[in-house]
This record gives structure tokens, sequence and C-alpha cells, in this order.
């Protein structure tokens, strides 16, 4: 099971448009943040399978930079634009014709609709009812012009670390999050590897986790190993809607995940110095301290970065 980082960035990603900042101008590529998302990679018995978190405007770029041909299923943690406005590149993952497509014999050969429901897409009953709203031209039936994406939309309300969401073999548990005035999804994902249940938790667009939500967490990976956490972390200074870092380290204390990482990072500081930050402050975070010690690690997550576990 492997999770790569397709995108650490905030919502205006950095470079920021007309920012002539030192990150924003940085040759380093770990300093080139697209908008957050990320990729989850399992082999199963049914073979090779992707799963997205979040399909942002960046969904295009980030897809083509890792040769994406294959998607089983998306999961969203919340309709913001910076997590959602790629929607309509998923058609190649699953096209839905218009009327007039379907009805032209040439042309429904030409391009055949996809077979089934369409595209899983796990997401709250909140969530549900944005994306339906913001894409209400996905849902309508098209009498003209090309095709949308054919999606199905699962609510995932029901769900918990009782009743887990099972894909094959995997495991998948929503955890309910607080993003200013709004509620995301935070998600953990599990599978068997080697005779042992290994994790992945990706916590992100959040400034509070309630102690029912970190329950939630512990409790989905108390008979196994959370391998690693891709935390929110916008940046230094307190924020209306996002973790600080002195927030994600709180709650990365909280959690005690083998690896923790920073993600939707803003363009406040440059890679190498946002681990200097975590560093100087670590000794503050008793069992984060404790777990860097024995091996683990704390830093900020980077576009392109392959979290495994084994």
């Amino acid at each position: 099971m492997k999770l790569t980082i397709l995108g650490s960035g905030t919502s205006h990603g950095v470079p920021v448009i007309a920012c002539n900042c030192k990150v924003c101008k940085s040759g380093d590529k770990k300093d080139n943040r697209l908008r957050a998302s990320a990729l989850l990679s399992i082999k199963d018995v049914s073979g090779d399978r992707n799963f997205l978190i979040d399909v942002g405007p960046d969904f295009r770029e980030q897809a083509l930079r890792i040769n994406l041909c294959k998607l089983d299923a998306v999961f969203l943690t919340h309709p913001h634009a910076d997590h959602i406005h790629g929607i309509d590149d998923l058609r190649i993952f699953s096209h839905k014709n218009s009327s007039a497509m379907n009805c032209d014999e040439r042309l429904s050969k030409k391009f055949p609709e996809t077979a089934g429901k369409g595209l899983a897409m796990y997401m709250s009953s909140d969530s549900e009812k944005c994306v339906k709203t913001n894409f209400h031209y996905i849902f309508m039936t098209h009498e003209k012009g090309g095709g949308t994406p054919k999606l199905n939309i699962i609510d995932v309300d029901s769900y918990n670390e009782k009743n887990p969401l099972e894909i094959g073999e995997l495991c998948v548990v929503p955890v309910p999050m607080e993003h200013g005035c709004i509620k995301t999804t935070g998600w953990i994902f599990s599978k068997n590897l080697n005779g042992k249940k290994h994790s992945i938790a990706y916590l992100t667009d959040c400034n509070f986790i309630s102690e029912n939500s970190l329950n939630r967490v512990k409790n989905a990976c108390a008979d196994g190993i959370l391998d690693h956490l891709v935390i929110d972390a916008l940046r230094a200074d307190k924020h209306s809607s996002h973790n600080n870092f002195d927030q994600a380290l709180f709650y990365a204390d909280k959690i005690g995940a083998v690896h923790t990482w920073f993600t939707h990072l803003s363009h406040d500081f440059l890679h190498g110095e946002i681990q200097d930050y975590i560093d100087k402050k670590l000794p503050e975070f008793t069992n984060l301290q404790k777990i860097v010690e024995n091996g683990g690690t704390v830093s900020p997550a980077f576009d392109g970065l392959e979290l495994d576990c084994k």
C-alpha cells in the first residue's frame, strides 16, 4: 500500500500568482506545491488499484505527472474549489454521453458510455449536496454536446471504526473534522500486509479534531500500525480554518503515527525552514519526540513524495 502526495500546497498553490517572495521564487522543487491531493495505490486480489483523494484544479497536471491511467474511486474531504474543481477531468475514467451522442449510432460506437453506475465517489452527505449543486450539469440530462463524468456518489456518514467501509481488501474509516465553519472528512486507509494491519491517515483542511474523532483514528489503527499521518499544517501563524504548525504537532502527538507529514502548506516558509521549525518545537511534544528517537519522523510533505507501508 502506497500513498503518493500529488499536491502539498494550499488553495493558491505555490508559487502564488503575482508573488515574488523567496518561496515562490525558490528553485527547490520541494517548494513548488500544487493544490492538496493524494493517490492511494494498493495491490489485492483484483490487481492494481488506485484511489484518488480530492480532485482539485491541478488534477490534470498531477495525473499527467505520474502517468495515471487507471482510477478505481475518489475520496472527497470537502467541496471547496481547491479540492473539487478538477471533477470534469474524471471523464477520462468514467464517461457519460449526452442524449444526442447516444442517439447517433456513429458517435455512440466511437464514444461508448462507461458501463455500470459510474466512478465511485465517497463523501459526506453535506459534501454531496454541494457537489450536486455546484456541478449540476453533471447530474442532468444533456441533449447536445460532449460527455460528462459518470459519477456514483456514495454517502459515508454511516461508516465508522466499528462499521468500516470495505472495498476489496482495503478498509476505510471516515473521520469527521471541522474546517472553520464547515465539516470536512479525513480518511483512514488500512490493509493487511504480511499478516499485520497497516494504516495511513489523511487529515487535511481542519483546525479542530474532536476527542471522538481522535479516538476514531486510534481505534481504527489499534490492532495494527499507523505508518503515516498526513495532516493539515498551513503555516506558523494561527488561521481561522486551518491548523497552524503547532496545532498539527499537537494532534500528531496525540495520534502517534510512525511518520507524520505536514500538508496544505502556504508560501510562508521554505521546505527546509518548515523542517527547522518542526525540529525546534519537537521537544515540546513528548510522544512525538519519543517516536522520532525510535526511528520515526516528522517532516513537511512535498509533491511526489511516496509513502509506503511494508
